[in-house]
């Protein structure tokens, strides 16, 4: 993830091995002075005080005396000892002093490092999320759990009091929280839509919204975004078809009608028992067999759909369903095709294979 930090795990590390040796200079000092202080103290009193006639009383007088900030038992009677005693009274002072400090400052630094600042102006290749609601978190953890994006920074666009809520907590070093409205161009353009990858617009119902109102949001953000970066990828989510055509209109990758593809899965549930399990292992990244893209290579230019399918099925345990075309479309299962170098493939496999 490109941050103005390093990695959280680097900068725990760089963060304690400063403080350690800040604490071990700072007791090099204590302990410099307390020698000198109980050296100095006996010079002085060790012929007028039988009190503190041994380097064992001065030090333990010294000791104490710069612990508690104050002399403490048997007080100096010659003007030397008075001295050196004030100097360890405040070497006490600036010890304790720098050691509060010391903690403070690396409290503060290990609460900057488990929320790291944001350098938005280098975030690159990123995914932009916006909107907010019960499937976000869903599609973070897919993004995670996925080896083709593990890495990817996310950026959550979206209005609220607050980061967003997660239920698995691990997930939050994943995402950057950015509070804005995601139809502004403003807030588009920190989050870096110019050099993003994906977006993502989720169906904003939050204050209240009715699904027309969420929809027309959505087909607003994604027609801005669209402008903003031609190249970006986009996925919008809308609640009603018959606003399709204006996400088809501005050039929109894709769209999942929300409800209406529930119904389908559902509907495919009643048909046909048990293709649910199916459906559910295919659709996530959470383990098992899972939809793939791969480019057929020079090696297969000029063959056929059939001969790539068998070759795929025997070799490496993948089940080419569908060839994609140059205007995003998927031929499922076709008849009679040719493939060409640069030709994208789906399959259906637990790992991409090589063609």
């Amino acid at each position: 993830m490109r941050l103005l930090t390093k990695s959280k795990h680097e900068k725990n590390v760089r963060v304690r091995v400063r403080r350690v040796r800040e604490t071990v200079v700072v007791c090099f000092a204590v302990g410099l002075a307390l020698s000198a202080g109980a050296f100095g103290v006996l010079s002085f009193e060790r012929v007028q005080n039988p009190d503190l006639s041994s380097f064992g009383k001065t030090f333990w007088y010294s000791l104490f005396s710069l612990m508690g900030n104050e002399p403490v038992g048997t007080m100096p009677v010659t003007t030397g000892g008075k001295v050196v005693s004030a100097a360890i009274v405040f070497t006490g002072l600036v010890a304790f002093a720098t050691i509060t400090g010391t903690v403070s400052a690396f409290v503060a630094e290990r609460l900057r490092v488990e929320k790291p600042i944001v350098d938005w102006q280098k975030l690159e290749g990123h995914l932009i999320l916006c909107g907010w609601n019960r499937k976000a978190e869903i599609i973070v953890r897919e993004y995670r759990d996925s080896a083709c994006t593990p890495h990817m920074p996310i950026v959550v666009i979206a209005e609220m009091e607050g980061p967003p809520p997660f239920s698995d907590q691990t997930l939050k070093t994943h995402v950057q929280f950015l509070n804005d409205d995601f139809t502004r161009v403003e807030a588009l353009e920190k989050a870096g839509v110019h050099r993003a990858s994906k977006c993502i617009i989720l169906s904003d119902t939050s204050k209240g919204r009715k699904d027309r109102d969420a929809d027309a949001r959505t087909i607003l953000a994604a027609l801005t975004i669209e402008k903003l970066n031609h190249d970006v990828y986009t996925c919008a989510e809308i609640n009603r078809r018959e606003y399709v055509t204006h996400l088809e209109m501005g050039n929109v990758n894709d769209y999942v009608v929300g409800g209406e593809h529930s119904a389908y899965l559902l509907a495919q549930a009643a048909i046909t028992r048990g293709v649910m399990r199916i459906f559910e292992e295919l659709l996530s990244y959470q383990g098992g067999n899972k939809f793939l893209k791969c480019t057929v290579s020079h090696k297969w230019d000029g063959k056929s759909f059939e001969e790539l399918l068998v070759h795929l099925k025997k070799e490496q345990g993948a089940l080419l369903i569908g060839v994609s075309d140059s205007h995003g479309g998927v031929r499922v299962n076709p008849a009679n095709l040719t493939l060409h170098e640069g030709d994208e493939l789906v399959v259906i496999a637990a790992k991409a294979p090589t063609v």
